[in-house]
């Protein structure tokens, strides 16, 4: 074997031993952690209303356990631990260290390292009728969107169906003579442009079809028409189809570095109506909406959204309703109009995990809610970098 060779094999192995290996058991997503000994929070005074609304979220669901890794919590058990976390300064501080249980995510390439994005509630002008340039219908779920459920399925008698997802959406076609058949659901091409949709009353408002397209991403928000009336809409369902990233298919336009919600907004804007269309197809997972009788956005687990409390997580791996410990930069803007940050700042803050998101899929992403309107807006659309999380929970508790 020449030295070339034996080079090439030690930095292959070198290589793989540094790749981060892919899990799909809960039980591998955390692992416990001592607390850390220097702790610093930053936050406002919204704590103590924050973890009254996780407790009652819990307590809707005390049939339940938390998992937390391997370590397995009853829901009562956390409901204490949340009852008796103080909500400020040094009492808080202490809490944390001295009678909370850390656990650090697996994360994306090292343990607690994740890729944190960030969403928010927009609000967009709009016409309860088609009028240029609100064409674009925001559609409320349609009555033929079923969800099956896999894992009902994976039985002995069908032990060669192999999938990573448990539930998928799907609708109901006749097939020859009384057959019917589950089929996928449309696509975004199918109901944008083919407008499968169309007639059959599903249509909450109208909106110009980029800022339909960024509605669907953040999940919810607010359409504002010309009387001065709102609409509030949130999170109804989704298609079924995997999300796929848009920004990604632009890297030869906007540079990687570059990349931000402003950006992509503003090569969309320069498209033909065909072309914005056809290129907002390649992503072919679709949102539907419901409308919300309160202020704020609801989340998966039917709490409303808090501003720098509510992260979207990934419920096969890690609990929702459980608080969590998240460090990332905060980005520092000149003004109100400018596109990128000047500087981000270093935060700690305790979040909750409320929320999912069809993007957020793994144990090395979470989606932090960054509020409402304009400021909101400037934020998370610049929010794309490594971030540190571990989940936290009342010591000697697993079952």
């Amino acid at each position: 074997m020449t030295y070339l060779q034996i080079l090439l094999i030690c930095l292959l192995a070198a290589f793989m031993s540094c790749s981060r290996s892919e899990i799909k058991r809960r039980n591998e997503a955390m692992r416990k952690i001592d607390p850390p000994q220097h702790l610093v929070l930053t936050g406002g005074d919204d704590l103590r209303q924050v973890l009254i609304d996780s407790r009652e979220s819990l307590f809707k669901k005390r049939s339940l356990t938390l998992e937390f890794g391997s370590c397995v919590i009853d829901p009562k058990t956390y409901d204490s631990f949340l009852e008796k976390m103080p909500s400020e300064g040094s009492s808080l501080i202490r809490y944390l260290q001295e009678e909370t249980q850390w656990f650090e995510v697996y994360g994306k390439e090292d343990w607690s390292e994740i890729l944190l994005t960030s969403y928010f509630s927009p609000v967009y002008e709009g016409r309860r009728k088609p009028i240029p340039p609100f064409t674009q219908p925001l559609y409320k779920v349609p009555e033929d969107l079923i969800e099956v459920s896999l894992g009902q399925f994976a039985h002995d008698d069908l032990a060669e169906l192999k999938t990573d997802r448990e539930v998928v959406s799907a609708r109901i076609k006749s097939g020859p003579g009384l057959l019917k058949r589950v089929v996928p659901y449309y696509s975004r091409r199918e109901i944008d442009q083919a407008q499968v949709l169309v007639g059959k009353g599903l249509e909450l408002a109208y909106v110009s079809p980029i800022d339909a397209f960024f509605l669907q991403i953040q999940g919810s928000g607010k359409v504002r028409f010309p009387d001065g009336s709102l609409l509030s809409i949130g999170y109804g369902a989704q298609n079924g189809y995997r999300y796929k990233s848009i920004g990604k298919l632009l890297y030869d336009v906007i540079p990687k570095e570059e990349m931000s919600m402003a950006r992509i907004e503003g090569h969309l804007e320069g498209l033909s109506e065909k072309d914005l269309y056809d290129f907002l197809s390649e992503n072919p997972s679709y949102i539907f909406f419901r409308e919300l009788e309160g202020k704020k956005g609801v989340t998966t687990s039917g709490l409303e959204v808090r501003d720098r409390r509510t992260i979207a997580i990934d419920t096969q791996f890690f609990p929702l309703g459980a608080v969590a410990f998240l460090n990332y930069p905060h980005p520092q803007f000149e003004d109100q109009k400018s596109a990128q940050p000047k500087s981000f700042e270093n935060r700690s803050r305790l979040v909750f995990a409320h929320d999912t998101g069809g993007a957020i899929k793994g144990p090395g992403r979470a989606d932090l809610y960054w509020g409402e309107g304009r400021e909101a807006r400037q934020a998370a659309g610049v929010m794309k970098h490594s971030a540190r999380l571990y989940f936290l929970g009342p010591k000697n508790a697993c079952l």
